[in-house]
């Protein structure tokens, strides 16, 4: 009696949770018995990277996502599988686990966050349970009844174990189409609220996409893209969702691409010099003058160089100009910086010269990063 009622109760939350927005704040018993279950059957068949470096940043991430999503409430597990493919899931209950192979190849905190954000949007949306209804050949009482018999007694009756198997083979194969579109545009709004730039999410399918494509033939290897919708696809529905909320699509911020440096060093003389670099390559080279130090006056046009690419600014925007024996570089009508007469003699040409050193390097540093998949 006891049994069916348990039964009788999931058979009513779980309906009414999938048909109407409104869901449990914390995981329910149910979810949680079911994802320990899952688990049990998992994790025996891959490999556990249990003190993984990138563990602490995880776990930190996942419970600030958490925290704005409509279950604020769940307390996730997140651990580590050792496995070259890209590739994450999520059992019911909140269960996460990522690859050794989608940590390498994300770039940064938001490409990493998008992911687990993904990945708790189809916790929230219970799209484990929706699916287990939908692909399972058992009517949804005998088979409430029998995880039933897990939650209250234990039993792991050959038909019980079979739907478990079931149910880690249905989350391993992937979500349906619309399941994952949901979990997509969830994850947008989940990264916004916790402070997390959401281009991740474009950037990381994007790189996803060019690995598909250098993969022949990709429909016949192990991984993400063969465990998810047409990439393609869903690359345009995020670029669509990003216009609709107003973001600009500025990948630099979100793949670290385009990095600015200044380094110092001892001119010939002696003297100090400091040298703005673009992806390792230098574009000029700064002498102390108008009452600063090289230095100083690098990493003033360091800062304004930053600002100029976080925001968008293309090879094209760039004006290199020499007037006067001033050397000045704008972005259309904004000053970045220019060089003077005392500037001249620690470069390794003359101003004229170094202006189409400078149009160059830059042209050259924005093609090595597209080349890359960072643009």
């Amino acid at each position: 009696m006891r049994a069916f009622m348990l039964a009788l109760a999931l058979t009513t939350w779980l309906t009414c949770s999938v048909a109407h927005p409104s869901v449990p704040p914390d995981v329910t018993p149910q979810e949680r018995r079911l994802g320990e279950e899952a688990v049990k059957e998992f994790e025996p068949k891959v490999k556990i990277f249990a003190d993984h470096p990138a563990l602490p940043q995880l776990k930190a991430t996942v419970a600030r996502l958490a925290l704005v999503t409509e279950r604020p409430k769940i307390l996730y597990t997140v651990k580590v599988v050792e496995d070259e493919e890209p590739n994450a899931f999520t059992f019911p209950g909140g269960f996460i686990y990522v690859t050794t192979g989608l940590l390498k190849m994300a770039q940064s905190e938001h490409e990493l966050a998008s992911v687990l954000a993904h990945e708790i949007a189809h916790n929230t949306r219970l799209h484990a349970l929706q699916m287990i209804r939908k692909e399972s050949r058992l009517s949804v009482p005998v088979l409430l009844a029998m995880l039933a018999a897990i939650f209250i007694r234990g039993e792991t009756t050959a038909q019980a174990a079979q739907v478990v198997s079931q149910v880690v083979q249905v989350l391993m194969l992937g979500y349906s189409r619309d399941m994952e579109r949901e979990a997509d545009e969830e994850a947008l709004a989940y990264l916004s609220k916790a402070g997390f730039n959401p281009v991740g999410l474009l950037t990381f399918f994007e790189k996803l996409s060019q690995m598909e494509k250098r993969t022949t033939p990709p429909q016949f290897l192990p991984g993400y893209w063969t465990t998810h919708p047409a990439l393609d696809e869903r690359i345009g529905q995020v670029k669509g969702w990003l216009k609709a909320k107003g973001l600009p699509i500025h990948r630099r911020p979100v793949t670290g691409a385009l990095k600015v440096e200044v380094k110092e060093e001892a001119a010939a003389d002696g003297t100090k010099v400091a040298a703005l670099m673009l992806t390792g390559e230098e574009i000029c080279r700064f002498a102390d003058a108008e009452g600063k130090s090289a230095l100083e006056r690098a990493k003033a046009a360091a800062q304004r160089l930053d600002e100029a690419l976080d925001k968008g600014a293309q090879p094209f925007d760039f004006r290199v100009q020499v007037t006067d024996g001033v050397l000045t570089v704008t972005l259309v009508r904004i000053f970045l910086w220019k060089l003077i007469a005392a500037d001249a003699s620690v470069n390794p040409q003359p101003l004229e010269k170094l202006a189409s050193h400078i149009r160059q390097t830059i042209t050259r540093a924005f093609l090595r990063e597209r080349l890359s998949g960072k643009l």
